[in-house]
């Protein structure tokens, strides 16, 4: 069973919190955003260790489908974070940035879209 968005949120959130009380990490609006540009360039190392175009880790780790999914998950749980603390409603926002367009462009063919009729 899949949880909802809100659900996930709320578990990522309990997680963040532990990782921060752990560590002892101050978090605050910086940190949220310098964190998530740390785990996207992890991500991004991943990306092209997979796809050969990077150079292997030292140890040999890494470049394996695993890592790749580990550090898509580390970005998206980051963003969660993001969102959390600065109190975006992702779901409100993609309706009203994204999927208003679903309206105006289904039925279209690829050329009509592509000239923006």
């Amino acid at each position: 069973m899949s949880a909802t968005f809100r659900e996930l949120s709320d578990r990522v959130g309990q997680v963040g919190e532990l990782y921060a009380r752990m560590h002892n990490i101050e978090r605050n609006a910086d940190w949220y955003l310098l964190k998530l540009a740390e785990e996207l360039g992890e991500l991004t190392a991943e990306h092209l260790l997979l796809a050969g175009r990077a150079k292997p880790n030292s140890d040999g780790s890494g470049g394996t489908r695993e890592a790749l999914e580990s550090e898509a998950a580390d970005l998206f749980g980051q963003f969660v974070l993001y969102l959390r603390a600065n109190e975006i409603d992702i779901e409100a926002a993609i309706e009203r940035k994204w999927l208003r367009h679903l309206d105006k462009y289904v039925g279209l063919d690829a050329e009509e879209t592509a000239s923006g009729i």
